[in-house]
């Protein structure tokens, strides 16, 4: 009998013949059944499903898991809409003629849904950048160790890093594309599309005066408008 993790390579192998790429990488095979899989049972992938993406693309686990926590199915309505997408291209192209159609359009969305998951590791990143920079620093007079660095807050801090495994190397290689979330794809996705980032620049740019107007020429402080640099 076959263990699960045999059947799932068997899945893998057999998802690149049917495409007509029966000798290209074995883990593109992995991640379009990967991705098929979720979408049909719209959930986040399990067990070696997850064992897989966790060490060979945490970018597509990102996504995948971002649309499994969306409250309905509009995410993966963007998901099919993505691979609808390709799909149309390579029919009308005929760039990539085989048994299933539908797998082979997932093949190409790959790097699509990998780079929007990546945005979002990014973001996830940034936020705990934020957040560790508020929080206030335990001074050695108020609680730390006079004396011994090693032994103080700051001390404890730098140890939980030493213990700390190293991940594996992803090896799903997937070339980098430019590619521009929707606006239900930045809802479902908590992405900021650049647009919306310019909007939310100029508008803490402009902040209201006490008698409620945008009043870019008053002064506000040492960092404010028409205060000192």
């Amino acid at each position: 009998m076959k263990t699960g993790e045999q059947i799932f390579w068997q899945n893998a192998a057999d998802t690149l013949k049917q495409i007509n790429m029966p000798d290209h990488d074995l883990l593109h095979g992995a991640a379009v059944e990967v991705v098929r899989w979720c979408l049909n049972v719209r959930g986040r992938p399990t067990h070696h499903r997850l064992t897989f993406l966790e060490q060979e693309s945490p970018a597509l686990l990102a996504y995948l898991e971002s649309l499994a926590a969306s409250e309905n199915d509009q995410g993966w309505r963007t998901l099919k809409e993505r691979i609808e997408r390709n799909a149309e291209a390579l029919r009308r192209t005929e760039m990539h003629p085989c048994a299933r159609p539908w797998l082979a359009a997932i093949r190409h969305t790959l790097p699509e849904l990998a780079v929007l998951g990546q945005n979002i590791l990014d973001r996830i990143a940034e936020d705990v950048a934020r957040d560790d920079k508020l929080v206030p620093v335990v001074s050695e007079t108020r609680g730390g160790t006079t004396g011994d660095g090693d032994k103080g807050s700051t001390g404890k801090a730098g140890s939980a890093g030493t213990t700390a495994k190293p991940r594996p190397i992803p090896r799903l290689s997937l070339p980098v594309v430019a590619v521009e979330p929707t606006a239900a794809e930045r809802k479902v996705l908590d992405l900021v599309g650049d647009k919306d980032k310019v909007e939310e620049t100029e508008s803490d740019a402009a902040p209201d005066s006490p008698d409620g107007t945008n009043d870019t020429t008053r002064p506000n402080g040492p960092s404010g408008v028409g205060g000192p640099k």
